[in-house]
């Protein structure tokens, strides 16, 4: 890609990220606050990407304050899951309903007074890296998607229902969000079955929710037994289906130097 292009790809992800900001501030919507967060994760991913190049080493570092905007968001989402998980498994326990709309209110609140320094925070970002990021070459690129292919195959050889888990759902969606940046570096070197990974990864995130909130409803005081049973079912159903998925991974991702198959 040449350097105009990234910078191209930068401002089309802020511009999205920024308008889902302001539309959240507006309205609350927690979709318009998820969609302010999936253009962080996507934007994340992309300055990953283009870090990968010696000369823009630095991307991640200018991009830090961004990312504490993001957890500041995610301390907001976190208790708006909570609550959508407490109705579908049918906790019952008022006081834990109370406290998470509580919480709610209270971080959102607290949120929006802080909207403009956050602004500031996420203009000034956008400005540093526009003025930083230099030209990635596709070869640089295309070692990316290797890597990461490599890692996440081999996490599954060894699978554990742990930390590592998340990290490797991280991988994946590094190489999904990237997909259309790197298509043009990889499309004849490498076949990937992207309709996979991205059911994989959605998998792991479902699995990665509910154990955030059974660690939420273990630690109330009279827990829901029932509840807690129907989580339990639930994620212990999402394990299977993760280890089945992330069986044979490099087979079923479809990982091929396409140069090395017409040999």
């Amino acid at each position: 890609m040449k350097k105009k292009e990234e910078i191209r790809q930068l401002d089309k992800l802020w511009k999205k990220a920024k308008k889902h900001f302001q539309n959240f501030l507006k309205s609350k919507d927690q979709e318009e606050l998820h969609q302010f967060r999936v253009r962080v994760k996507k934007l994340k991913a992309m300055l990953t990407l283009y870090a990968a190049a010696h000369n823009n080493q630095k991307l991640l570092h200018y991009f830090k304050p961004v990312k504490k905007v993001f957890a500041k968001a995610g301390d907001i989402r976190n208790a708006y899951i909570n609550l959508k998980l407490n109705d579908e498994y049918q906790l019952n326990n008022k006081d834990f309903k109370q406290q998470q709309q509580h919480l709610l209110t209270n971080i959102i609140s607290r949120f929006k007074k802080r909207s403009n320094k956050h602004l500031q925070v996420i203009k000034k970002a956008h400005f540093t890296l526009q003025n930083n990021i230099d030209h990635v070459k596709s070869r640089t690129i295309l070692n990316f998607y290797q890597e990461k292919l490599a890692a996440v195959e081999s996490f599954f050889d060894q699978p554990t229902m742990d930390n590592e888990l998340h990290n490797t759902r991280k991988k994946i969606k590094l190489l999904l969000y990237n997909r259309n940046l790197a298509v043009h570096a990889i499309s004849r070197k490498l076949i990937i079955n992207f309709d996979y990974l991205d059911n994989l990864q959605n998998a792991i995130g479902d699995w990665h929710d509910h154990n955030l909130t059974l660690q939420v409803f273990s630690n109330l005081k009279k827990p829901e037994v029932k509840a807690m049973d129907n989580l339990q079912k639930s994620n212990a159903n999402l394990e299977r289906i993760i280890m089945e998925q992330g069986a044979d991974f490099r087979s079923k991702v479809g990982v091929a130097e396409q140069e090395s198959e017409n040999k």
